[in-house]
């Protein structure tokens, strides 16, 4: 017979025939020291297996997902991992409604695009004040832009910063070092987000004439058809141009105005718009891409 141990050291081939007494294959029993080696080499080799095994624990571990937004680095030295907070650099995506810490007690409304573009809008009894817009960056929930432009409603034009922090789809609080007299220092403002940002807007929701309210400046009516023309009036400006709904499919709108008139600071103007329409309130703001125009509008 054969051993088991022997068989694996064996050229047997059960479909070989005999010729007599010979097989044609042949089988030698190992002696006892190399059976006794074989097996030692094998409970090696079994540690080994083992140990390898354990080892791969902590690098499959390093390398597997559930972070929690965390970037993680593994020490293979020490079979360590360690792992810190992934840097976020979100804006405050939405539109949001606070108010102005001023001496003139104004509101603010702020809409912040995905691309970090923002227009803050400061009104005071429903008349246009003066805005500011530009780019922001954000780094975890702080916000800055060191090239924030403010547009008066008497003409001016300045330049100034903005910085602020934001917790998403909350609040935010942000302070431009832009002011308006008889304010002396730098204006803050707050917002709190308005989730009507988060539904689609069709041009069926705006399609009619809008005006703006009774003592409200500047005086201004729009209309908008159903298939997106814009035409409209404000002070001594006539417009037309077209709209549709935003790309991402957040309630705005993207466009287009074309100004003219003879007595229009804005005349043969073409200028890329926002609209929106929250709580009835009809929002149109829009600033040339060479920011030294702009336009803002409201009505119901």
């Amino acid at each position: 017979m054969v051993s088991e141990f022997g068989a694996r050291h064996c050229l047997y081939t059960p479909l070989l025939k005999f010729r007599g007494d010979i097989p044609l294959s042949h089988c030698r029993h190992p002696s006892k020291a190399a059976a006794r080696a074989h097996f030692e080499d094998n409970a090696l080799a079994m540690k080994l297996v083992s140990k390898l095994c354990l080892f791969a624990l902590p690098l499959l571990a390093a390398c597997g997902g559930g972070n929690d937004g965390k970037t993680c680095v593994s020490d293979l030295n020490n079979l360590q991992k360690s792992c810190v907070p992934t840097t976020s650099h979100a804006v405050p995506e939405g539109i949001w409604y606070g108010s102005v810490n001023s001496s003139q007690s104004m509101a603010a409304q702020t809409i912040v695009l995905e691309t970090g573009q923002y227009y803050s809008i400061y009104t005071q009894s429903g008349s246009f004040v003066w805005l500011i817009e530009g780019i922001m960056t954000a780094n975890d929930g702080a916000f800055a832009d060191s090239a924030t432009v403010g547009f008066h409603n008497l003409g001016a034009i300045r330049a100034g910063t903005l910085t602020g922090n934001f917790t998403a789809k909350s609040a935010l609080a942000a302070t431009t070092s832009l002011f308006v007299s008889p304010d002396t220092t730098a204006t803050s403002f707050n917002g709190n987000y308005n989730a009507a940002y988060d539904t689609p807007i069709a041009l069926s929701d705006v399609a009619r004439t809008w005006t703006s309210g009774s003592g409200s400046n500047p005086i201004s009516t729009i209309t908008f058809s159903a298939d997106g023309t814009v035409n409209g009036t404000q002070s001594a400006c006539t417009f037309t141009g077209s709209i549709k709904p935003r790309a991402t499919g957040k309630h705005l709108l993207d466009g287009t105005l074309n100004f003219s008139g003879a007595l229009c600071g804005l005349n043969n103007v073409s200028m890329p718009v926002e609209a929106t329409v929250v709580n009835g309130v009809l929002t149109v703001v829009g600033v040339t891409p060479q920011r030294d125009q702009a336009f803002y509008l409201a009505a119901q």
